[in-house]
Parts: structure tokens; C-alpha cells; sequence
């Protein structure tokens, strides 16, 4: 590849980064690492991607979950674990859409906490950033 083969590549990736953020998006290990990112934020802080307070669980649930070894100073969400098997990515040029299927029992998660759930917080928008960067760097070096 010559001098003006790189600059090219460079104009036409640059030109298209939608394209290749969309690619990096696609992989099996992004979309785990979204997933795990977005899940451990939920657990952790109980907490919707505003820093909004899920709030708290009733008497009986905290004896339950205590029993359970669970956590009882925060909602996780995390009881039969169906609803964090539930997400999913769907990546499209510009960006990505996270989802899951919020209905559980005779409830809406969404309804009942707001879609802002799966939204990243500021910590984790930080790690998905540094992730892109990562994925970003290496896909242009694997192209040389």
C-alpha cells in the first residue's frame, strides 16, 4: 500500500465511520461487552441511567432476597435473571438501540421504572467509549 492508498483508505473510513462503528457494533464480543456493561450498572446502584433510584424493596421481598444471599439496599431487578437474559442490541448506522423484554408476571419494568432502565450512565458511557476507541484503533490497525 502506498502513501496514497493510506490516504484514501483514510478519507473513505473517515467519511463512513458510521460504517465501522456499525461493523465493531455487529461483534459478538461488543454486543457482550454493551450487555455485561449496562447489566452491572443496573446491579450495582439500582439506580436508571439518570442516577434515579430504583427504590426500595418491601419488608418481605428484603427477607427473601436476604435468604437468597441477594442484595437488600437496592432494586436490581436480577430475581429469575429472565429479564437481563432479555437484552439485546440492535446496531444501525450512527448508533445502537438497547432493548429487553420488560414484561414480568403481571408487570411492565418499563412502565413501572421508565424506559431510562437501560439507559448507560456517566461511568458507563466512559466505558463504552474507551471500548470504541479500543475497537476503533485496532480496526484500523489490522487494516495495515
Amino acid at each position: 500500500m502506498d502513501f496514497e492508498d493510506i490516504i484514501n483508505f483514510w478519507i473513505k473510513s473517515l467519511s463512513d465511520i458510521d460504517s465501522v462503528l456499525e461493523e465493531i457494533t455487529n461483534k459478538d464480543e461488543t454486543q457482550k461487552f454493551l450487555i455485561d456493561t449496562l447489566q452491572d450498572q443496573l446491579f450495582a446502584t439500582g439506580e436508571d441511567g439518570n442516577g434515579v433510584s430504583l427504590g426500595e424493596y418491601s419488608p418481605v421481598t428484603v427477607r427473601i432476597k436476604r435468604a437468597k444471599g441477594d442484595p437488600t439496599d437496592r432494586v436490581t431487578l436480577l430475581d429469575t435473571g429472565a429479564f437481563y437474559e432479555s437484552y439485546f442490541i440492535t446496531p444501525f448506522k450512527g448508533g445502537f438501540f438497547i432493548d429487553a423484554d420488560g414484561k414480568k408476571e403481571s408487570t411492565n419494568l418499563f412502565v413501572r421504572y421508565g424506559d431510562d432502565i437501560l439507559k448507560p450512565n456517566q461511568e458507563s458511557l466512559i466505558l463504552i467509549s474507551d471500548y470504541y476507541e479500543s475497537a476503533l484503533i485496532e480496526y484500523f490497525t489490522d487494516v495495515f
